[in-house]
């Protein structure tokens, strides 16, 4: 089903996709914008889910081609920690339609107490993530978690970049450019995944999709462009900090 797109609401959406596409690919949760403004907007929860991952999916393309231009994008490792993390998406997504409201209340609350554990269990290793001081290393650990943050991108989704950046920087030893690059082509790929399964089943609103995705785009691009900076590591960790403040707020405000 289609609906009816005015010029007030293309406007908002581009302007709410260029800030979902700027936090996803600066830190995380850039679903928390766009998602609650499409619903404000009047698209049904069940459409804004499923359209709300085609300006993911574009907004981390964008990003993707910015990282490989400034050459800090390594293919080859992306793709090999990229296929656990898709593989562990399906488990998720098969496993999504299981949960209760309840349920998925409860895990989203234990997503943002796991996400502060990530940040804050370790923050001067995020603040001098701009090098690594160890050779990055793809252990059976390392690849195990990023299976299990698979899973939870495709059961619940929210935060699942806090716990791959966690992954790549505080497990795998990655520098955080290089770590946001992998996190790009992950989750894109996840993405991508979602888009064809969500087409498929005539659930996207693509006159939705086509404003969000656009000012995705600039978002992302302009979130690359913070993250390949001198100073991507603080960036990167107080988004991370701001983003959870958030989060919190709104969980406090709900159990008010």
């Amino acid at each position: 089903m289609i609906h009816e797109v005015s010029f007030t609401t293309a406007l908002l959406l581009i302007i709410a996709g260029a800030f979902g596409g700027f936090l996803n690919t600066v830190a995380s949760s850039g679903s928390a914008v766009t998602l609650p403004v499409m619903i404000a907007l009047g698209l049904p929860p069940m459409l804004a889910n499923a359209t709300n991952r085609v300006p993911v999916l574009l907004g981390f393309a964008a990003a993707v081609w910015k990282y490989h231009r400034a050459d800090q994008l390594p293919w080859r490792v992306g793709f090999k920690m990229s296929l656990p993390l898709v593989l562990g998406a399906v488990l998720g997504s098969l496993s999504a339609s299981y949960l209760s409201d309840m349920k998925t209340g409860m895990l989203t609350t234990i997503a943002v107490a796991l996400a502060l554990i990530v940040v804050f269990c370790n923050p001067s290793r995020w603040l001098s993530a701009d090098q690594s001081f160890r050779a990055p290393e793809t252990s059976l650990l390392v690849m195990a978690s990023l299976f299990s943050v698979g899973v939870w991108a495709g059961l619940i989704v929210l935060d699942s970049g806090i716990y791959l950046l966690g992954v790549l920087v505080l497990l795998a030893h990655y520098p955080i450019r290089e770590a946001n690059a992998i996190k790009a082509l992950g989750i894109g790929l996840v993405a991508l995944l979602s888009v064809i399964v969500f087409s498929v089943r005539g659930e996207i609103d693509w006159l939705w999709a086509f404003p969000l995705s656009l000012g995705g785009v600039i978002g992302s691009l302009i979130g690359t462009r913070f993250s390949l900076g001198q100073s991507a590591a603080k960036w990167v960790f107080w988004m991370l900090v701001f983003i959870l403040s958030l989060e919190i707020s709104r969980l406090f405000l709900r159990f008010l």
